[in-house]
């Protein structure tokens, strides 16, 4: 296996990791051509589609593609439109496609799962989908991962990491759903995917927790050992248009295909996990110095 990992950033940066520490072999791309810290072995090229082709060494030997690049301001996808054809005749093993649960839309806090019919409301969930279907109708054995939000290890990354950063509101909309998964879970998904390929299967990517806003961050602050502020409702939140957007859409995500068809445990089933296992981890300098954040 050689895999090639297009714009690789937080997830896939750690999926990288993880596998060259089992001796795969990992190629990247990012708009600058320079490489992530955590993956400071790998060959890295820069492509930003049109204005920065992909050099043709990056694809030497490659049997496997990992796509997280997001659309473009003008919703267009880097490698729909300027890479499509060299993959197709890569002759790939595995095509996979880092999407987003945005595409099933606002469900008012009910279930959704893989044979729930999309229905964007907002353009960058109907760009995914637009994008989804170019993989998926391609001549290219198209995996696609719808993931929700994404936290993990990081400055920024985390409720913990926030508030030690300052840059948290308590915001209380009782029964508003949001749903969130480790970055690590997301990296065994895509390994135990690479391992079996099944073309054309479509994975939503959640934890077994979906949950309003206000309890993880009361969690956060409980296993920091500090008194949670007083939450807010959504309409005198100070936020920008991006994030108000996320507060637009409430659904629940059922996970059971990851681990039915591929055999995930998830690490991390819940935020109480990922973020406990995060504090763990969080050197006791930062804790120090975030004390009076």
């Amino acid at each position: 296996m050689r895999l090639l990992i297009l714009g690789c950033g937080y997830t896939g940066a750690r999926l990288g990791r993880s596998l060259r520490s089992r001796g795969v072999e990992v190629v990247v791309t990012n708009r600058t051509g320079v490489r992530p810290p955590e993956l400071a072995d790998v060959p890295c090229y820069p492509f930003d589609g049109e204005r920065t082709p992909l050099d043709p060494a990056a694809l030497e030997g490659v049997t496997h593609v990992l796509s997280s690049i997001p659309p473009d301001r003008q919703g267009e996808d880097a490698v729909v439109k300027s890479l499509l054809p060299r993959l197709e005749r890569q002759g790939l093993v595995w095509f996979g496609y880092l999407s987003t649960t945005g595409v099933y839309g606002d469900r008012q806090g009910k279930w959704v799962d893989e044979t729930t019919p999309v229905n964007p409301q907002n353009p960058r969930s109907r760009q995914r989908v637009a994008i989804e279907q170019a993989f998926l109708n391609a001549d290219l054995p198209t995996h696609i991962f719808r993931l929700p939000g994404i936290y993990g290890p990081g400055a920024g990354r985390n409720a913990i990491s926030r508030i030690l950063e300052g840059k948290v509101q308590l915001i209380d909309k009782p029964g508003h759903y949001f749903c969130r998964i480790h970055v690590d879970d997301i990296v065994q998904t895509l390994e135990r995917s690479l391992e079996s390929p099944t073309p054309h299967a479509i994975y939503n990517l959640s934890d077994d927790q979906p949950s309003e806003s206000l309890p993880v961050l009361l969690e956060a602050y409980r296993l920091l050992g500090r008194p949670a502020p007083a939450a807010i409702p959504l309409d005198q939140a100070d936020l920008s248009p991006m994030a108000l957007s996320f507060w637009q859409e409430s659904r629940r995500v059922r996970n059971d295909k990851i681990k039915q068809v591929l055999g995930v445990r998830l690490r991390y089933p819940s935020y109480r996990e990922g973020l406990a296992a995060i504090l763990r981890d969080t050197p006791a300098s930062i804790l120090q110095a975030g004390h009076g954040a």
